[in-house]
């Protein structure tokens, strides 16, 4: 299952506005670097077979079925903290932690 704050909803939908960018939304978990951040993160991609997808609003979101087993319901929302501001995705189970075959992080990789 995929929700969304109104907040979320009305800042994603203007910043795929403002940048012509597809209605497709994507969930994944970046594995990318030393192990990627640990966070679930969002881009622009379409739907395939392999994925469960949702439309709430004018905005298509999926995420792998796979990745859908292992986070478990998955909510969006847009948080203003002092100079900063952001989408979080989080996710109703624990994530496991990111194999890395960096060796640890010193800017290496």
């Amino acid at each position: 299952m995929i929700t969304i704050t109104a907040e979320a909803q009305e800042q994603l939908s203007a910043f795929l506005t403002k940048n012509n960018a597809s209605r497709n939304v994507r969930i994944f978990f970046p594995t990318s670097g030393c192990g990627g951040d640990g966070q679930l993160s969002l881009t622009v991609d379409n739907p395939n077979d392999a994925d469960y997808s949702v439309s709430i609003g004018d905005i298509v979101y999926c995420i792998s079925k796979k990745l859908q087993d292992v986070t478990g319901a998955v909510k969006i929302d847009f948080k203003v903290l002092d100079r900063d501001s952001g989408f979080v995705v989080d996710a109703e189970k624990i994530l496991p932690p990111i194999d890395s075959d960096c060796g640890g992080c010193s800017g290496c990789c």
